[in-house]
């Protein structure tokens, strides 16, 4: 139990910030859009309590970026690849969605200098007032303190949906069986020391580091394990990697922080805690029982656990994982997406991976952004109106950097017409997306995605040990 302490606050403060249209957050979504508010000719202010921008890209160091594609093409074409592109400009000789974080960070804030949008590091939102329907002004902390700040249209990209809660939007929280969302992960990379090594004797020739370690079963069992013999808290099923933009640097998405919530402070700090003591006990048991991990040192850390979802902020419009088994799609879809269900248990071990039938794609409507109640907020993040289930496809980076984008355009058409955000035409915005080049499609009433009979018994198969998994 806690006890109250009375406080005395200032009642008034400085109006320091002022802009067309604000963003809160930079990751993804926030530099999709403060870009594309600002290349609609927009006043644009991006607040970011970290000292440079990308998110979970960088903050989290959350790597590759997943795929997003139908027949082999992103769907994700427009500011997103755009951002791509300037990496790459950075690191040449990078693989296409391989990144390293440093380069992402440069290359986001190149894009929105160049754009005209003006950046506020190390600025937190803490407080919101309202004007009865409108977000009247908020308050920002640093290290001046408190101060203020004003905008005619507000950009949720905090990821946590922190802007919209605190204006008193609805939000939702928790998965569809549990009260607890998807678990944290804290990213990290090892740095491979085989050329010290017998490569003769353990069969490695001439591989390169991440392809021994793919080709390496011992890793999976020893994991399992020492899972078994209590080596290790970590309730992951499997050590999951990735290869990096360093040949001998391999990417560790393995660490599980299950029934923690990034929304409360404590909890936030103690899966920091957890998510190191995972490590740790990782790098010594491959260090320890894969002989291929003998000299292994460790690369790098994120400065914060990786967050998949908190909060959920309810909009105009909703989908639901029937929305996603169809396919479903919108005169007014503002994103497409192919990426998979992929819930990580909230309470433990398993993961559920159910794919589109083939073929397929959904779309994110309009309505998904626009929170209800609030007449000047946008999101233009992960934390959009969509259930539990469409949230894990959705959440990826690729997709939430073109729901920003999304975000941007409608908060400058808004703006222009002088009407509130859930009176910009969703059409109009999809239409606008298009001519910036977004390669979104035209609305067929017509469309429809079936399952054939064998989806029909895999899909089924999925959901009935998905449920066992969840009830276990």
């Amino acid at each position: 139990m806690y006890s109250d302490v009375s406080v005395n606050l200032p009642t008034t403060l400085p109006l320091v910030h002022q802009a067309d249209v604000m963003v809160l957050g930079g990751g993804p979504g926030g530099i999709g859009a403060a870009v594309a508010a600002a290349r609609q000719g927009a006043d644009v202010l991006l607040v970011e309590h970290y000292g440079f921008l990308g998110g979970m890209a960088t903050a989290g160091e959350v790597n590759p970026f997943m795929p997003n594609h139908h027949n082999k093409e992103s769907l994700d074409i427009g500011i997103f690849s755009d951002w791509l592109d300037r990496i790459k400009t950075y690191n040449p000789e990078g693989q296409d969605r391989v990144f390293d974080p440093n380069c992402a960070r440069l290359a986001a804030e190149d894009l929105c200098v160049e754009s005209g949008v003006r950046i506020l590091y190390h600025h937190r939102v803490t407080h919101v007032e309202r004007d009865g329907s409108r977000i009247s002004h908020i308050v920002l902390h640093s290290k001046s303190g408190l101060t203020a700040a004003k905008a005619e249209v507000y950009i949720d990209s905090t990821g946590d949906g922190d802007l919209a809660s605190l204006a008193g939007a609805e939000f939702e929280f928790g998965g569809e069986n549990t009260p607890y969302v998807q678990p944290m992960t804290l990213c990290f990379k090892l740095k491979m020391h085989i050329d010290k090594l017998d490569r003769d004797a353990l069969g490695l020739e001439s591989l390169s580091a991440i392809d021994a370690v793919r080709k390496e079963p011992l890793i999976q069992e020893v994991f399992r394990k020492a899972k078994e013999a209590g080596r290790t808290s970590n309730p992951r099923e499997n050590v999951l990697i990735f290869p990096s933009v360093d040949p001998d640097v391999i990417h560790f998405n393995t660490t599980r922080v299950i029934h923690k919530s990034s929304i409360n402070g404590q909890e936030l700090s103690c899966a920091e805690v957890e998510a190191r003591k995972q490590l740790r006990e990782l790098v010594e048991i491959l260090r320890a029982d894969v002989p291929l991990f003998k000299y292994a040192t460790i690369h790098s850390i994120a400065p914060q656990i990786g967050i998949r979802e908190s909060r959920r902020i309810k909009g105009h419009n909703y989908l639901t994982r029937h929305d996603y088994e169809v396919g479903k799609t919108f005169p007014d879809g503002i994103a497409r997406v192919t990426y998979p269900i992929d819930i990580h248990n909230p309470d433990g071990t398993g993961t559920e991976i159910t794919h589109l039938p083939k073929g397929a794609w959904y779309e994110i409507p309009y309505g998904c952004i626009v929170p209800i109640g609030i007449d000047n907020l946008l999101i233009g993040s992960r934390c959009i109106s969509v259930d539990h289930a469409v949230h894990s496809s959705m959440r990826v980076m690729p997709p939430v950097c073109s729901i920003g984008q999304a975000a941007g355009t409608a908060a400058a058409m808004a703006l222009e017409a002088d009407v509130p955000c859930r009176e910009v035409d969703g059409t109009a915005v999809k239409a606008n997306l298009i001519k910036q080049g977004r390669n979104l499609v035209s609305y067929d009433p017509n469309r429809c995605w079936e399952m054939s009979e064998e989806e029909q018994i895999r899909m089924q198969k999925k959901n009935e040990a998905r449920a066992k998994t969840l009830t276990a």
